[in-house]
């Protein structure tokens, strides 16, 4: 029979030693493997922030359908610069036309033509006193009979809007009758000569090139 104590002896290295050995480095590899495999933060840290200085540095999609903000100021110049092409006589021109077409249009209660020509905020206002000019069963009728004096009082340009305030000086004849017909005599009625200072707006974003009227007064609201 093999003594199994001698066969170890006759070794230099003992049996249980080689077994202690075999199983450290078996735990070895173990070890290295897990720290290997898993990920300490500290990698991913350097590659996030090359990946956050990238996006950063990207630059930021301009839609082409939105001009940039135009240069602010008041004036001629600072319409100008903003849109290039605009022409005043023209401006005035148009102007002119658009007084008489507005006036027309609220004297006959023509929704879809003030809707064109007028700002949001002064349909709302308008829409308000012909729908009580209808309550009240009365009509309105207002023919210009000159119109002398047309000029440029204020020019503005802020946040791309640019507003105009053109001062118009006329003589109208404006009536009132009730729903049988009948002549209402009121201050606002008869020959008239009259001062209104309108404000046009325009957004110069916008391909459109038609003003649309956003304000009405006349020196006696000024004063």
């Amino acid at each position: 029979m093999l003594n199994l104590k001698c066969l170890v002896q006759g070794n230099n290295v003992p049996f249980i030693d080689i077994l202690i050995f075999a199983v450290i480095a078996v735990l070895l590899v173990l070890r290295l493997r897990s720290v290997l495999g898993q990920k300490t933060g500290y990698e991913d840290s350097g590659r996030g922030k090359e990946a956050t200085e990238r996006f950063e540095q990207q630059p930021i999609p301009i839609r082409p359908d939105v001009r940039p903000a135009a240069n602010d100021g008041h004036g001629m110049d600072a319409l100008r610069r903003a849109d290039p092409s605009f022409s005043e006589s023209q401006f005035l021109d148009g102007a002119k036309a658009a007084f008489g077409m507005i006036l027309s249009a609220y004297a006959e209660g023509d929704m879809a033509q003030l809707k064109r020509l007028l700002s949001y905020d002064l349909l709302q206002t308008f829409t308000q006193s012909i729908q009580q000019r209808v309550g009240d069963r009365e009509e309105l009728s207002i023919k210009i009979e000159d119109i002398s004096h047309v000029s440029v009082l204020n020019t503005q340009v802020s946040d791309n809007m640019a507003s105009i305030t053109v001062d118009f000086h006329s003589v109208q004849t404006r009536m009132i009758t009730d729903e049988k017909g009948n002549v209402i005599e009121d201050e606002g009625t008869g020959k008239l000569e009259l001062v209104d200072i309108w404000t046009f707006e325009r957004d110069l974003t916008l391909a459109d090139p038609n003003w649309k009227l956003a304000e009405t007064e006349s020196p006696e609201d000024e004063a």
